[in-house]
């Protein structure tokens, strides 16, 4: 009989029977060992660095004034605003002479100077400080590649008992994989050589001349101002969406590992004590049709069969003995194949089930 054949015709009152007299234990258990590793931070910092470069080679400048009204002795230029304040401020002039000069005793001195002392920029530098501490922390962690390792493993013992016949099996398989996410490793190509370029950047921004004239300056602090440039100003804009994503993931280990255990004994014990009846269906299959064999053997009368095919065929003695022993490799070999077809099913619905489970697992995650 053809294996598709046998379990098509499997009557289910039969298979009910069994499983009514058949008595199981399974204990069917799933470890999932997950390493996850973010990425997505130095991706973000990649696609920041050129708004960053922008705003710092051409920092936003301005004229910062200042006025002190000093002796005129310690005066040392006389500008428009000085006259216009001396007018303004006759009590400090000291004298007028006889040709009209006009003799301050103190003058107003206008000293300007330009500078880079601006929120924006004073934004900018508290970000590179908190880049520079947020990928040191980043690094502190070990980096691995993301991966999930599952192994699965199950143990079952069955006895069914009917009329005088029991028949025991027990079963312990165990499997084990382990995947690399594909997509997750795409970006971990060259992951060493992206940092270090994240970080000779960061280097490169901290020695700039902005950043070092900015030293000192009072530190940015969220909630971040937004004025007209970091709110219309591209570069601004960028920056800020960097600074955001700073504080939502700066506390974010690099690589996550979570270990997860699953109990699926309840849902497959069904399918092991169906793969028990197959076993036991066939090995019943394989001893009644050995008995039957045995038996006919036993009822024929070999003289005559050998008689008939020697004298029908005028064999002679070699013929006939190397057909006889040809036929009965035949028949052995055919018994084979037929015992590899059963151990075939059996192993095809074992790797079936293992495959479905697998599939709820990733569907689960």
């Amino acid at each position: 009989m053809k294996i598709d054949e046998f379990v098509k015709n499997i009557e289910e009152e039969k298979l009910q029977d069994f499983l009514d007299s058949t008595s199981s234990q399974i204990k069917a258990t799933t470890k999932v060992h997950k390493v996850i590793t973010d990425t997505s931070w130095i991706e973000m910092i990649e696609k920041s660095i050129p708004y960053l470069d922008n705003i710092i080679r051409n920092p936003r400048k301005f004229i910062a004034q200042e006025e002190d009204i000093l002796p005129i002795e310690k005066t040392k230029f006389v500008t428009e605003e000085s006259i216009k304040h001396l007018a303004q401020n006759t009590g400090l002039i000291q004298d007028v002479d006889e040709d009209g000069m006009v003799i301050p005793l103190k003058l107003l001195n206008v000293y300007r100077e330009e500078t880079v002392d601006l929120y924006e920029n004073r934004f900018i530098k508290s970000l590179v400080d908190n880049l520079y501490t947020f990928v040191s922390d980043k690094l502190k962690g070990k980096v691995e590649k993301s991966s999930v390792n599952t192994t699965s493993n199950v143990t079952y013992d069955g006895t069914c008992k009917a009329q005088n016949n029991t028949v025991k099996v027990s079963l312990k398989l165990e499997s084990a994989s382990k995947d690399e996410i594909e997509e997750a490793n795409e970006k971990e190509q060259h992951l060493e050589e992206r940092i270090e370029h994240i970080k000779d950047v960061i280097a490169a921004f901290r020695s700039s001349k902005f950043i070092k004239n900015l030293q000192g300056c009072q530190p940015v602090r969220s909630p971040i101002r937004k004025t007209n440039v970091i709110l219309k100003e591209q570069n601004f804009v960028k920056a800020v969406e960097l600074w955001e994503y700073l504080e939502s993931n700066a506390i974010k280990p690099m690589s996550e590992v979570t270990n997860e255990e699953y109990d699926c004994s309840e849902d497959v014990k069904k399918t092991y004590d169906f793969t028990f009846f197959l076993q036991k269906e066939a090995l019943k299959l394989h001893k009644d049709s050995k008995y039957d064999k045995v038996k006919m053997v036993k009822n024929m009368d070999l003289n005559i069969l050998l008689t008939n095919l020697i004298n029908d065929n005028a064999m002679e003695e070699r013929e006939a003995n190397a057909l006889v022993r040809k036929k009965i490799r035949s028949i052995y070999a055919a018994k084979r194949k037929e015992e590899m077809a059963i151990n075939k099913l059996f192993s095809d619905f074992v790797k079936d089930f293992e495959g479905k489970k697998n599939k709820a697992i990733e569907i689960l995650k």
